[in-house]
């Protein structure tokens, strides 16, 4: 199977809020979020069944999803999708406001607020069928397409970088190491 074929399905990336028992904000970056229905309004998102964020819904039914700009800082990205809350407290290292006692990204495209009314259970995930209580546009900026995220991870993967042997230093830049300048130092 070429995963490459899922990947060009149409769809965001996104940051996931919510409020554990012990009252502190967790989340995850995921991309599979849809809109189910506009009257009444219903969005279905699905977890990693080992993410503590799922757990925490599971329990409570409250969730925020995040709609991320283009241009989010791939640190967001990383922390939000690679490590868990059960342990790190990501909501602290990003700038968030609190959307109806819930944690959402400031610089969201748009964001709401909903909650878990079913759940459905495939091999890896739990998909949520959530009611929207409350929806907000944030920076009107255009959304991070999940198309868009894995081709930029593809071609960081296959751009050549150069590591300096005296002081480490690794360059990774548009123009091709051997065309700079000769007075360029790292």
């Amino acid at each position: 199977m070429d995963l490459q074929a899922l990947f060009t399905i149409s769809h965001g990336v996104y940051l996931t809020g919510a409020l554990d028992t012990d009252n502190r904000f967790v989340g995850s970056c995921i991309d599979s979020a849809m809109v189910v229905e506009a009257t009444p309004q219903q969005i279905i998102i699905s977890l990693n069944k080992g993410s503590y964020t799922a757990e925490v819904l599971k329990k409570t039914n409250q969730i925020t999803l995040s709609v991320l700009p283009k241009n989010t800082p791939e640190e967001v990205i990383q922390l939000f999708g690679t490590t868990t809350s059960r342990n790190t407290n990501k909501w602290d290292q990003v700038p968030h406001e609190v959307f109806h006692g819930l944690p959402v990204y400031k610089q969201a495209v748009a964001y709401l607020k909903a909650k878990a009314t079913q759940i459905c259970e495939t091999s890896g995930h739990f998909v949520f069928l959530c009611d929207v209580e409350e929806g907000q546009a944030g920076t009107m900026e255009a959304p991070l397409l999940y198309a868009d995220y894995q081709k930029t991870q593809a071609q960081k993967k296959s751009q050549k970088h150069w590591r300096c042997t005296v002081c480490g230093y690794v360059y990774q830049g548009d123009i091709p190491f051997e065309e700079l300048p000769e007075d360029w130092l790292c």
